[in-house]
């Protein structure tokens, strides 16, 4: 999935947890953790220098609230930090 699509699908989700249609965002949410999952795995070390921990606090806020079924802490997440995420692992990827 590229950048646009990513952030799209961030907004989309974000979108629906706070309008609390929750069936349909956490499958949205379950898929979009794994994304980042991977994404985090697959960054280069440059990226990890730069910007690991970040991804990886991104991550465990995103999973906790995910856990605790927590709508508006998993958007707030999304919004914040999982955007700043793709677009930093984006830029980075590109000026690889």
């Amino acid at each position: 999935m590229g950048e646009k699509e990513l952030l799209r699908e961030i907004e989309e989700t974000s979108h629906m947890l706070y309008q609390n249609k929750e069936h349909e965002a956490m499958k949205k949410a379950t898929g979009l953790l794994g994304t980042f999952q991977n994404m985090i795995k697959n960054q280069t070390q440059e990226q990890l220098a730069l910007g690991g921990n970040f991804a990886l606090v991104m991550l465990r806020e995103l999973l906790e609230a995910y856990q605790n079924l927590d709508m508006l802490g998993m958007a707030d997440c999304l919004r914040e930090k999982a955007a700043l995420f793709v677009q930093f692992y984006f830029q980075n990827t590109e000026n690889a």
